[in-house]
């Protein structure tokens, strides 16, 4: 086994509802990432009487996709994320990074 060395790669992952799945592969795609994997979940809010007298629904159709980024794309990315996709705001999405110091094959 080899142990190759890659400075500068994210791991990068985004959760956000399944509807909106082809426009963040779409999105990725455009950002060069690599490795795409997408896992369909479940949310955790369940519905109550109080949410439904707010009229807050719980969206349980969950998507999250993971990929491989340049730091210097990922960086981007996330404020893509935060500025068009209103990640900011509750029940918009989720999008982190952890760095990848290597990668063994």
């Amino acid at each position: 086994m080899n142990d190759i060395h890659v400075h500068g790669l994210q791991y990068f992952v985004i959760i956000a509802e399944q509807k909106k799945k082809n426009k963040f592969l779409n999105l990725l795609g455009e950002f060069g990432a690599r490795g795409i994997e997408t896992v369909y979940a479940h949310g955790s809010m369940s519905p109550s009487a109080i949410a439904a007298a707010f009229g807050l629904e719980a969206e349980q159709g969950k998507v999250m996709l993971t990929c491989l980024l340049q730091n210097e794309k990922a960086k981007k990315l996330i404020d893509v994320l935060y500025n068009e996709y209103k990640f900011d705001k509750p029940n918009t999405g989720i999008a982190f990074s952890v760095s990848v110091e290597g990668i063994a094959f």
